[in-house]
């Protein structure tokens, strides 16, 4: 059995990232931009966008809509 993304998925799932990445990597900047330099904020945005892209796909794993079983 071969399960397959629809376009619409796909388009849903990306959009649904860059909305929750853009929300919380703009909070944690205002919060954290005038205790740490550059670098170390650049570091932690990363990180965060990696946890967030994880936990995102890990949701999207449990929602059926647009796969389709082949």
């Amino acid at each position: 059995m071969r399960v397959n993304e629809t376009k619409k998925r796909s388009l849903l799932k990306a959009t649904s990232f860059r909305i929750v990445e853009i929300t919380a990597s703009s909070i944690v900047l205002s919060f954290f931009v005038t205790a740490y330099e550059a670098v170390g904020l650049a570091v932690l945005l990363e990180g965060l966008c990696f946890g967030l892209q994880y936990l995102g796909e890990r949701v999207w794993n449990k929602i059926g809509y647009g796969r389709e079983i082949m």
